[in-house]
């Protein structure tokens, strides 16, 4: 996977953005004709950065986010929540404005818990949520 990340320090975050995006791109003009043409999202990763590099992001365009922590609020950013979630943060994390989507459940009990307190919320949207799947049958995948 192609990281921007020292690039962005070098040349600033714009210039990073746009490469990252021009090389999506390319690699989207490159794909078979017969696949579905859906536009690929770039999901900014931001954990660990300042406040200051997200917003600088977000003013070159970036709208989409991911974290690994419950999140706080910027507008118009479309979160997402990346890593484990633990069921004791599970209110917390759907009480964040502008949650886009949860990767990624990885059992029932979480998911039952999720959907629960998505309904409490009364969103009219629907959460989007990615399920990770154990495909090797081992148990401690």
């Amino acid at each position: 996977m192609w990281r921007a990340g020292s690039m962005s320090a070098e040349l600033g975050i714009g210039f990073a953005l746009r490469t990252v995006n021009e090389r999506v791109q390319q690699a989207v003009a490159r794909r078979p004709q017969d696949l579905p043409a859906i536009q690929p999202r770039l999901v900014a990763v931001s954990k660990t950065k300042p406040a200051e590099l997200v917003i600088e992001a977000y003013s070159h365009g970036q709208r989409t986010f991911g974290e690994n922590y419950v999140l706080s609020s910027c507008p118009e950013i479309k979160w997402h929540f990346i890593g484990h979630l633990q069921k004791q943060n599970v209110n917390k994390l759907m009480a964040v404005p502008n949650l886009f989507m949860l990767e990624t459940v990885d059992s029932v009990k979480l998911a039952d818990r999720v959907n629960n307190s998505w309904q409490k919320k009364g969103s009219p949207e629907k959460l989007k949520v990615m399920v990770q799947i154990n495909t090797s049958g081992e148990e401690s995948k």
